[in-house]
């Protein structure tokens, strides 16, 4: 946080009670010099509380941001709690940073600060920060309380270790394969496999090197797709003429990034978008279809690669019958509910929330799987089904019993947005490419031909389209059920919810 540096509330608070012992044991002396010394101290004693106030917001603001609360709903919040706590100021959210200004009317001043927080997600300290922010609202504890309760959650060490985390990485990934890729139980261990890669890198080399963290994404997609594709061009026998394949191609593809897929990310954008917030929503949206394009082109550049290794290597973006699941039920529903602890235990969720969670991730996911078996190739309106479901479900959580509904919702969103792009076909898409450059090289005096690279640019393309897509239908199906449930809003401490 940054701004003009103001004195801490409790030190003038000290100075004032100091100043009030030696005015009282000067009393004797008479004169007005007694109450103009009251009324210096009055006016002390008020300006340390504004300025504990305003501490609060910026204590608050910072909190919510590192923790991943809606991002759409931020100004809301800021505003919300500046009217309880009779501040008047202004916000203006940007991605990453909050600009304040704090006006005193008196004066005629302003005062500007600037809370600039790197994003993420900790659903366990996310909860306790709301319980603070609602405690306040309602008059339950006091401010100063309050900044050394969120000081706390802050210094607090994360629920889980890092290296349970990339273990667990592995478990999600291999997870996500069989109800989201159609993965088959020999594919899982190799998908485990390229889980853990992907969370070492992300959880413990990114950290380590700025450089790294740089290019991270893409050296993840390429890493991987290389070992999907290698590992899917392990020859099994013949069968009527045509070669059949050990592991799925696709699905060892897919599954191994699904969880740095910028799902969320997108998703805030357009929820920022569909609330008007056009600055905050616009510079989202772009990154995001940017960072998409990156994992795109790491897919296409590493399926490439080995396919200039490996003359034989497979094309086949659909995974074999043989060795599938027989009952789709089985192959898909209990996953789901693995998945839910997969992401409590990586976004650092409270275990007494997992049954909850896994309640709205199943009925979240049931319907958007039925839905897409009824509609086809549809999936935007499946998705919408989908997040309608679960929003319906977190908003009556919160509305009957109190709960959190923005953690309880945010794992069921992380199970439907890779389902989602299953449906649309769009992580794939890279294999086409790589097997014509593979073709202009193998063919000696070959040229490209006019628009040959086409298909290249169309299928690192697809993915960005294919992610905007799947979000939009998330994000209209969360509005309509916010719609539903607080016709409203919440008057006091507004709708902390997706």
């Amino acid at each position: 946080m940054s701004g003009a540096s103001t004195p801490v509330s409790g030190e003038i608070l000290s100075a004032a009670a100091k100043r009030l012992g030696g005015q009282q044991s000067q009393r004797g002396g008479g004169g007005g010099g007694g109450m103009r010394l009251e009324d210096e101290i009055q006016v002390t004693v008020q300006i340390a509380e504004i300025i504990a106030r305003q501490r609060y917001i910026m204590s608050l603001c910072k909190a919510l941001m590192a923790f991943g609360a809606p991002t759409h709903r931020l100004e809301e919040y800021m505003q919300m709690t500046a009217k309880v706590l009779e501040v008047d100021s202004q916000f203006l959210y940007f991605p990453g940073c909050m600009i304040m200004s704090f006006d005193d009317p008196s004066t005629r001043t302003t005062e500007v600060k600037l809370v600039r927080v790197a994003q993420g997600i900790n659903l366990q300290k996310l909860a306790n920060t709301h319980r603070i922010y609602k405690n306040v609202v309602h008059d339950v504890i006091g401010v100063e309380e309050a900044i050394q309760e969120l000081q706390e959650i802050q210094n607090k060490p994360p629920r889980f270790n890092k290296w349970i985390v990339v273990l667990v990485y592995g478990l999600a990934s291999a997870t996500v394969g069989p109800f989201a890729f159609n993965a088959r139980p020999i594919d899982m261990p190799i998908i485990f496999f390229n889980g853990c890669l992907l969370g070492l890198m992300q959880q413990v080399l990114a950290p380590k090197s700025a450089l790294y963290s740089n290019v991270f994404e893409v050296t993840a997609a390429v890493l991987t797709s290389f070992l999907a594709r290698a590992f899917g061009s392990i020859p099994k026998a013949m069968v009527d003429g045509k070669r059949q394949w050990l592991f799925c191609f696709s699905a060892i593809a897919q599954s191994s990034i699904a969880l740095i897929l910028p799902g969320f990310l997108v998703l805030c954008s357009s929820l920022e978008l569909q609330s008007h917030q056009i600055v905050a929503g616009s510079i989202r949206i772009v990154y995001a279809i940017v960072y998409s394009l990156f994992l795109g082109y790491g897919i296409t550049v590493g399926t490439t690669i080995y396919g200039l290794m490996d003359g034989s290597a497979v094309s086949d973006i659909q995974c074999p019958k043989a060795g599938a699941f027989k009952n789709p039920y089985v192959q898909r529903f209990p996953f789901v509910a693995l998945m839910t602890v997969w992401l409590l235990i990586i976004n650092q969720g409270k275990w007494k929330q997992l049954p909850v969670m896994t309640t709205i991730a199943m009925a979240g996911y049931i319907t958007n799987y039925f839905s897409t078996k009824r509609l086809g190739s549809n999936s935007q309106v499946a998705n919408t089904v989908g997040a309608f479901t679960i929003g319906i479900m977190g908003n009556l959580y919160s509305r009957l019993w109190h709960g959190h509904a923005a953690t309880a919702i945010l794992p069921a969103i992380f199970v439907l947005v890779p389902s989602g792009l299953a449906a649309s076909g769009s992580l794939i898409t890279g294999v086409a490419s790589a097997d014509q450059i593979r073709h202009n090289i193998s063919t000696p005096g070959s040229t490209s031909q006019p628009g040959a690279g086409l298909s290249t640019n169309s299928s690192v393309w697809t993915l960005a389209v294919g992610m905007v897509q799947v979000a939009i239908g998330i994000t209209v199906g969360l509005f309509i059920a916010a719609l539903v449930v607080y016709p409203y809003g919440k008057r006091r401490s507004g709708l902390f919810s997706f």
